[in-house]
């Protein structure tokens, strides 16, 4: 058995869509877990209309808790699943016939590698508008994403996880018991966990239509030179983008540093003291310890961005940075 969680928002528009997918599934041994976080429009009678046709399969998970927010919502689901397998869905896609099957493939493949270790596999995905029509048959090429960035020191600075395309094991499930107040999103927490304690892999495939509209939360955006530089130029943005990685960073080093290796402790500790640190002993750090994301480009902008003096580089408040993670 394989349970799916569902968060969902005012998502009458495309939900059924997706449920509708799930059930066109070729693996049949799951069962999807929903919780609404506090939808105003018709969502919550379209899932009931589900529960209705299909209660052995669908669960409407109930709570007196309204807006969680997506990240929290997911992982108040987590604590609803007793299965083997989770496997994480958004409320506005749609999923390949077979994403289950490989999904699940892939991830026995693991097993039989890092036996009784924490593990997520993961997928590409292709990029959709509103109307399922493709713009991009990779989202890993359309947002220049490298899957094999999945050791932690690159997991500190960058995420390349879709929560969409994600399986994780009971293992890996039983770590995630804390919920962090920096967590940017569930998918890259997920990811950070794994890439610690255990491992990822990932199908060079898109098994997800990844439906892009303007109610998205997060979403893909086509990174190119242009792109690059007018994020560069909102400094304060990039500042702030910057300190909600290390704000993360420190959740994680708080939770998990007693289960840390030593070399884990060093890494992740250089990480979040690098603004502790002067300009040019971050520089040091960031070679030393590879804090490297995918591109020639993105790393230059790290690097400059490095260089500026430590009283310019003041947290701002979370809430100002409304980009996508992936971002980041």
């Amino acid at each position: 058995m394989i349970d799916i969680i569902m968060s969902t928002y005012n998502g009458e528009k495309y939900i059924k869509e997706q449920i509708d997918s799930i059930l066109n599934q070729t693996y049949k041994d799951w069962r999807l877990l929903i919780r609404d976080d506090g939808s105003t429009d018709k969502t919550l009678q379209i899932i009931e209309e589900y529960v209705k046709r299909f209660n052995e399969k669908i669960y409407f998970i109930k709570d007196n808790r309204r807006h969680l927010v997506a990240q929290m919502s997911y992982f108040e689901l987590l604590n609803h699943s007793r299965a083997e397998h989770i496997m994480f869905c958004d409320q506005d896609d749609v999923w390949m016939p077979h994403k289950i099957e490989m999904t699940l493939t892939k991830m026995k493949s693991l097993e039989k590698l890092y036996s009784d270790r924490a593990l997520l596999a993961h997928s590409d995905l292709r990029v959709v508008d509103a109307n399922l029509k493709v713009i991009s048959d990779s989202f890993w090429k359309y947002q220049k994403l490298n899957p094999n960035m999945k050791s932690l020191c690159n997991l500190l600075i960058q995420n390349n996880v879709t929560g969409c395309s994600v399986m994780i094991n009971k293992k890996l499930k039983e770590i995630l018991k804390t919920a962090p107040n920096n967590m940017i999103m569930h998918d890259w927490w997920a990811a950070l966990v794994a890439s610690a304690f255990g491992a990822i892999g990932y199908i060079d495939e898109p098994l997800v239509l990844y439906r892009q509209h303007g109610e998205n939360n997060t979403g893909a955006k086509r990174y190119s030179v242009r792109y690059f530089f007018g994020r560069a130029a909102k400094f304060r943005d990039s500042i702030n983008s910057i300190n909600m990685l290390i704000n993360q960073a420190k959740d994680f080093y708080y939770i998990y540093k007693d289960s840390l290796t030593k070399e884990q402790n060093e890494v992740v500790h250089s990480f979040i003291s690098l603004f502790e640190s002067g300009r040019f002993k971050r520089i040091y750090k960031i070679f030393k310890h590879r804090f490297f994301k995918y591109g020639i480009i993105r790393n230059c902008g790290f690097i400059c961005l490095m260089l500026i003096p430590n009283n310019k580089a003041q947290v701002l408040d979370k809430t100002q940075i409304v980009e996508s993670n992936k971002d980041l």
